[in-house]
């Protein structure tokens, strides 16, 4: 299958759809990635539509992949739309779902997105609206022979209630900003007790990087997260402040039990890796 997945792409793996061309790519197909922020940046957005079109029209592609694409005109979407089977790929929070974004949602012949309290409001706009599990890097994502340096950490941005909750746990948790790819895994290697704060009770890909890593994982809960990942088994999850203060003095005293259920959500997660992210979404191209 010839394809032109439209994205943000990276040597860095910052952005996870570098890791998604080379998955299509590993399944066979022959991926052209257009790059249209860094397009943009050169030759304007109204330029960029144009020479995107351009590129659309005379490709011969059989699926055009639209990563986010929040900036792109709608027209890019319909002339598109002439010359190849559409997908638009969404993998951010519902609070972002944006009135643009669902107007796009209705011009492509389907939609995935990562989130499914965005799929819920999706599949109202399109019929052909799924979910997919944007999940992890399997090239960055695994797991480092490091000593570990901190009992707990958190790895992101300090936004909404986060810092309010941080500063309410009764022992130092490291915060670590702008780490990607090895140097993401190598943090989670470094750390006895990962954090992760879910936005509007969705799991960002954090989830996934974390046990993909082997590391131990204690979060608040997220909407399906019962369909793929026990509680107590895979990972753990926290009600409260109380609830949470009450864990990480539990599990830091107990690293046997922390290596078990790390270990087994390690497992567990290995079924949303990016080549089968890439294959659903293949999948969903011959349903469609």
């Amino acid at each position: 299958m010839k394809i032109l997945f439209v994205g943000v792409f990276d040597t860095s793996r910052k952005s996870t759809n570098t890791s998604q061309l080379v998955s299509f790519k590993r399944l066979g197909h022959e991926v052209c990635g257009y790059n249209y922020r860094a397009k943009a940046a050169v030759a304007g957005k109204g330029e960029r539509d144009r020479d995107l079109i351009s590129v659309v029209s005379a490709g011969a592609f059989d699926l055009i992949i639209f990563s986010k694409c929040d900036c792109l005109s709608e027209g890019v979407f319909v002339e598109s739309k002439k010359y190849a089977k559409t997908c638009l790929w969404f993998m951010d929070p519902i609070t972002t779902y944006s009135e643009n974004m669902k107007r796009k949602t209705g011009l492509v012949d389907y939609f995935c997105c990562d989130k499914e309290s965005v799929l819920l409001v999706a599949q109202k706009i399109n019929l052909n609206s799924f979910h997919v599990h944007e999940g992890f890097d399997g090239d960055v994502d695994k797991a480092c022979v490091t000593p570990s340096e901190y009992d707990v950490s958190f790895i992101g941005n300090l936004y909404g209630p986060r810092a309010l909750l941080l500063n309410q746990i009764n022992v130092p948790v490291k915060v670590i900003n702008g780490v990607y790819g090895k140097e993401h895994a190598k943090e989670v290697s470094k750390s006895r007790i990962n954090l992760n704060f879910c936005t509007d009770n969705d799991a960002s890909d954090r989830v996934y990087k974390i046990l993909a890593t082997k590391g131990f994982l204690l979060s608040n809960d997220w909407y399906g997260r019962d369909k793929y990942f026990i509680n107590g088994e895979d990972c753990v999850i926290f009600k409260d402040v109380e609830d949470l203060n009450k864990k990480i003095e539990h599990y830091l005293q107990n690293p046997e039990l922390r290596r078990r259920i790390a270990a087994s959500g390690f497992k567990k997660v290995q079924q949303f890796n990016r080549i089968n992210w890439a294959k659903k979404i293949i999948e969903l191209y011959d349903e469609c």
